[in-house]
């Protein structure tokens, strides 16, 4: 026997009103509770009354029967309740990493605040010895080109010498 019976009576409207209220009555939302929970009641009466009329557009559409019953609003309210806790918890891990991140931003701000200061505290005596490096670099230049003029004369010498020691290198030989 392929018959069956359609013991599924739709819930009036006022009826899913309720009972979404009793669900979202104890949310937690704010300081617009009072727009907010009848916006979530007639939101969840109205979602499950489109799907009831897709219900018959299907069955037009494609011969095939699905049934959309009081405890399919009652899982649409639990689907609504469950997301909702798992959106919450996302932001709320959000909110730390943002406390956190703003915490860390603070403390080097601070660093970076107190390192300036103690740079332009340092900046007369960096003055001070930028212009004593120069001053030891033009010394050091000075003493270079005197260093390579003895350095050449040196070098003469030393030609000297060799020239001197290779005659008498000869003259012993």
């Amino acid at each position: 026997n392929c018959c069956t019976i359609d013991w599924f009576d739709r819930w009036p409207p006022e009826a899913l009103q309720s009972v979404s209220m009793q669900f979202f009555e104890p949310l937690e939302l704010g300081e617009e509770r009072e727009t907010i929970l009848p916006g979530l009641c007639d939101m969840a009466s109205v979602v499950h009354g489109s799907v009831k009329e897709m219900e018959a557009k299907f069955y037009a559409e494609l011969k095939r029967r699905f049934y959309v019953t009081p405890k399919s609003f009652l899982e649409l309210i639990s689907l609504y309740l469950g997301t909702l806790d798992e959106k919450r918890e996302e932001v709320d891990v959000g909110i730390r990493r943002l406390s956190v991140g703003i915490k860390k931003l603070t403390e080097t701000n601070a660093m970076v605040q107190g390192m300036q200061e103690e740079l332009n505290a340092l900046q007369p005596e960096l003055k001070t010895k930028t212009k004593e490096t120069e001053e030891m670099l033009v010394q050091v230049n000075k003493d270079r080109a005197i260093a390579d003029e003895k350095k050449a004369s040196v070098a003469i010498e030393e030609a000297s010498v060799k020239k001197t020691a290779a005659e008498v290198q000869k003259i012993a030989d």
